[in-house]
């Protein structure tokens, strides 16, 4: 036997068993039945249950479920539904009241600083008066000095409370204008 010969045996016996495993290894399936049965045969078989499944209607007026921003898995299970109180007010939207202490620390320009051994004093504008305070000093009668460095001014509330930073004013050392 040559080679030729031997090559196209083997070709055979693979093709009988690809042949073989395809017949054996074959889902085994009903073939469709014709449609000659009739729409009357059809409605009584899903009257009885056979057929599509039944919609489930209930479940499309359930609320969906809202993920909240801090679930990073959106694959997870939602969290509860957050219990819903009977009265709530409404809180009117806007922005908050501006807060006074702010509103007239705005009002105030560092525009220097003084140092005299351990002693600093600030250089301080309010409208056309030049206030010059010392740390501890109490300005206006609502602002205490609690440090100044060459670039700002730290001031808080007389409480001790609330603080702002004034920093040195750009034009603080500009020619005033006439």
């Amino acid at each position: 036997m040559d080679s030729r010969q031997r090559k196209l045996l083997i070709l055979v016996a693979l093709l009988g068993a690809w042949g073989l495993l395809f017949v054996f290894r074959a889902p085994r399936t009903t073939p469709p039945k014709p449609a000659a049965r009739g729409v009357a045969t059809a409605r009584r078989a899903v009257a009885q249950g056979a057929g599509l499944p039944r919609l489930k209607r209930e479940l499309l007026d359930l609320p969906s479920l809202a993920y909240p921003a801090e679930v990073h898995n959106i694959f997870g299970s939602p969290p509860p539904p957050a219990p819903v109180e009977a009265s709530v007010t409404p809180v009117p939207a806007g922005p908050p009241p501006p807060d006074p202490f702010q509103e007239e620390a705005k009002r105030l320009r560092f525009v220097g600083f003084l140092r005299a051994g351990e002693v600093a004093m600030a250089f301080i504008v309010h409208g056309p008066e030049v206030h010059t305070v010392e740390v501890g000093a109490t300005l206006l009668g609502r602002f205490r000095i609690q440090s100044v460095t060459e670039d700002a001014v730290l001031l808080s509330s007389v409480t001790g409370d609330k603080q702002v930073r004034l920093p040195l004013s750009p034009e603080a050392g500009a020619a005033p204008k006439r």
